[in-house]
């Protein structure tokens, strides 16, 4: 019960966002195509990207593990 309610707050926190984003991407001036793949770009990078950074953060061996290097480095 507790993760659904997790997955419950992501979803209304994304819905919110792109609710409330749009419009005011669209009040300043931003095309409509532009606006689209303002929201289509990020996942579709993230469906080919977070497979290669996996990848690589299994591959690597720092003194300080192998997932600190890209989890300091993508906080930042």
């Amino acid at each position: 019960m507790r993760l659904s309610a997790v997955v419950c707050g992501i979803e209304f926190c994304y819905a919110a966002e792109t609710a409330f984003v749009s419009p005011i991407l669209l009040q300043l001036g931003l095309p409509v195509v532009l606006m689209t793949l303002t929201w289509c770009l990020p996942p579709l990078i993230g469906f080919f990207l977070v497979p290669i950074l996996g990848s690589l953060s299994d591959k690597c061996q720092t003194r300080i593990g192998r997932r600190r290097p890209f989890i300091l480095l993508y906080s930042t």
